[in-house]
Formats: structure tokens, sequence, C-alpha cells
């Protein structure tokens, strides 16, 4: 059979070996144009990242009309809730200790019967200024854990569920900027990567 195969491919009209000569070509410059790109992602990027500041009220003892809560995912404060149609507002609340530390609370620790789209949240602490940290790690995420903080540390998040349509998450970092304990006012300093699988932590369309 083997002897025939090769018979058949020899004896193909030229056109036919053409066309097979410039179909190996493209499959070569696909595959070189994907090993070039460090995260494999072919679609530029989108979504310009922004530095911002915001506060936020610690989720215990103040007011509900206050907010508690951010959800990067459209960088947006809230007050932790249920919505009407069964997701969640928020992708990390916040808390303050006895000792004035600042406690992250992704969504599935606030929540205690998520609905089932209620996707996970990852943290991880970076021992990197939030002004030096220019790439999210790509593991070491801890899943659906809270995470105490003081003033001045940085965290990195990784939020999947964001709508990527190969499951791809977005990425974040944020750093307390200062905590003001007679309100249990946290501010906070953020920055998320909105395009999905891009894990640049920098100002600007990121390129990786």
């Amino acid at each position: 059979m083997g002897v025939t195969l090769i018979a058949r491919f020899f004896g193909a009209p030229r056109v036919a070996r053409r066309a097979l000569s410039l179909g190996a070509l493209i499959v070569t410059a696909v595959a070189l144009v994907a090993c070039d790109d460090a995260n494999n992602l072919l679609q530029a990027a989108s979504s310009e990242n922004t530095a911002r500041n915001f506060s936020v009220y610690a989720l215990s003892g103040t007011s509900s009309a206050l907010p508690a809560a951010y959800q990067f995912t459209s960088e947006r404060l809230a007050r932790p809730q249920l919505l009407t149609n069964g997701g969640v507002n928020f992708d990390v609340a916040f808390d303050l200790t006895s000792d004035n530390k600042v406690t992250l609370l992704p969504v599935r620790t606030v929540v205690p019967l998520p609905p089932a789209g209620v996707s996970s949240v990852g943290l991880l602490k970076s021992t990197t200024s939030f002004s030096a940290l220019e790439r999210a790690p790509d593991r070491g995420y801890a899943i659906d854990s809270t995470l105490v903080i003081g003033i001045g540390e940085t965290v990195v998040l990784q939020l999947p569920g964001s709508g990527c349509f190969s499951g791809e998450p977005y990425y974040a970092k944020l750093v307390v900027d200062s905590i003001i304990v007679a309100q249990r006012r946290i501010v906070v300093g953020s920055l998320v990567n909105r395009n999905c699988g891009f894990r640049a932590l920098t100002v600007g369309i990121p390129k990786n």
C-alpha cells in the first residue's frame, strides 16, 4: 500500500504538487507567528490599562449604602449583593481586621452558596511594589481564599470567567494606599488588564 501511495504522490499533476507546497508554507508561517508571541495570543489588545484609585469601606461595621467591594472586570464599586439574574455584582469584597489590616474576600467566600455562574478569584501577594510590578505571574494563586494585607502591600488577581471566548482570565493588581480607621475606609490603587489572557500590568495598550 505504501508503494502505491508514493507512486500516486510523485505522479500527481504539477498543479496539485504546487498546492501542497503552498499549503505547507502557510502552515509553517502560522506556526512561526504563534511561536513568536509570548502568550500564543494572536489577537492584538483592544482595551487600555489604566491605573485607578478608589475608596471602599469595610464590609463590617459600615452602612449598607456604602461600597464595600469592587468588580475588577468592569472596574465598578459595589455593595455585595445577589442580582435578580442570579449573578453577583463584585469580584472581591474588603473588610478590616481588629488590628486594622485589610482582608480581601473573593466572591465565593462572601456568598455562602454562590450561583453556578459565579467564577472563582485567585489572589497572590507579591513582594514587588505596585509600580514596579509589570507582569502577572501565570501560577501560584490561592483560589477562593481570603488574604490579609497591610498598607503598601501588592496583590495580583487572576479573574477567570471574564467573558473571554476561550476561557482565558483577566489579570489585575492592587495596593492598599491608606486606611482611614475612624471611617473604616480603605484607599486602594488598582490596574486591570481587560484583554483576554494578557498579563502585562503597565499603563497603556498591553503587548502581552
